[in-house]
């Protein structure tokens, strides 16, 4: 009898599990070519943090049906990337991915070499956008914003609108 009551309270608890889950939709715009792919760097709130965003420390795994789930107990980093560009604006959706902070970096990586191109005094060459930031709020010629200015929080679905600037041309 109390592995009858034991199982109904672990079946009762596997549907909570479930809840503290969600998934994120990143909706790309702004793009200026279809050249290269739009890569998308989804950040958790660790200690890691600080190096937002900073992608280069991290393994690169592009977007692909069946893609393993992000890992952030290993890594405090998600990469996913959008190749076959079609439109000028892109979407893409985690799959469920724990309840918490986050943050939320694009670049469009025109050249395909998965590194975000900097050129003279670290400035920019390719686009980038950020969550919780407008374009035109983005520095034209700095390279990052804060971890903690582009952090949300995912508690249900959701879906972000991060619009790409690029720098000027010179």
């Amino acid at each position: 009898m109390h592995l009858g009551i034991a199982l109904a309270a672990l079946a009762g608890a596997a549907p909570a599990l479930a809840d503290d889950f969600a998934d994120l939709r990143v909706d790309v715009s702004g793009l200026r070519s279809y050249k290269g792919r739009v890569v998308l760097a989804l950040w958790a709130d660790a200690t890691d943090s600080s190096k937002y965003p900073n992608h280069t420390k991290i393994q690169f795994r592009d977007e692909r049906p069946g893609d393993p789930p992000c890992d952030f107990a290993n890594f405090p980093v998600c990469i996913r990337s959008i190749g076959s560009l079609q439109n000028l604006t892109v979407s893409y959706t985690f799959p469920p991915i724990p309840e918490g902070d986050y943050a939320v970096f694009v670049f469009h990586d025109e050249n395909s070499n998965g590194i975000f191109d900097t050129g003279l005094f670290k400035r920019p060459i390719e686009g980038r956008g950020f969550s919780q930031t407008l374009p035109e709020d983005v520095n034209p010629v700095a390279a990052r914003i804060g971890f903690y200015k582009a952090r949300f929080a995912l508690a249900a679905p959701r879906t972000l609108v991060i619009g790409l600037r690029y720098p000027p041309r010179f």
